[in-house]
């Protein structure tokens, strides 16, 4: 009984992010947690990306997906890529592709998990290439099932820094399936890619 309690309300989360989401395009859809050495993660997720041009606004779906590999214990290798899909019809476009290497740093059952993490690629936020680096924190507290992430990036076209905020919400299913639900900031990508975006990602231990 409980179990389909907690089933019908990440429904009814995921349904009331998706309605509600505008902003970014890439998610950071991941948090302290690593899969352990042999294991893999996948993440399948998705924002609405809303693009405003002389008050006109056009909104877009940005499905993502992402993939952790544990290479050692405390040691994922996270690789990310996505779409771009205009509500208002025409052909998708690519997000590009980002990867990371993420090490935990702490991992205190019923307490607290932080990692850190480096990364880089090619992003349509970033117009071009990218590198990056990652500061995450995530609570094991049962009752408190939050997650906050940082990630400074550094734009190798432009030479320009950006600044990318996460926090969310991780809703357990079971012990290998949870929801992450969030909100990402970016103050500072320029005026086309600035703003407050709202992601929600279904993640799955293997």
């Amino acid at each position: 009984m409980r179990m389909r309690i907690r089933t019908i309300a990440v429904v009814g989360l995921a349904g009331a992010v998706l309605l509600c989401s505008t902003g970014c395009l890439f998610n950071l859809f991941q948090t302290a947690r690593t899969v352990g050495a042999g294991n893999i993660g996948l993440a399948f997720g998705s924002g609405i990306y809303a693009l405003t041009i002389d008050s006109d606004t056009s909104y877009f779906l940005t499905p993502q997906a992402r993939l952790a590999i544990g290479i050692a214990q405390g040691v994922d290798l996270g690789f990310q890529t996505g779409l771009m899909i205009s509500l208002e019809g025409g052909d998708p476009g690519w997000l590009g592709a980002i990867g990371d290497v993420k090490f935990a740093l702490l991992d205190q059952p019923g307490a607290a998990a932080i990692a850190v993490g480096l990364g880089g690629g090619y992003s349509l936020e970033a117009i071009g290439w990218e590198v990056f680096g990652e500061l995450f924190f995530e609570s094991n507290f049962r009752y408190l099932p939050v997650f906050l992430t940082y990630q400074p990036a550094l734009c190798l076209t432009s030479g320009a820094m950006a600044h990318h905020l996460t926090g969310g919400l991780k809703l357990a299913i079971s012990p290998q399936a949870r929801v992450l639900i969030q909100v990402d900031w970016q103050p500072v990508l320029g005026v086309l890619f600035g703003g407050v975006s709202y992601g929600i990602a279904f993640e799955i231990l293997l």
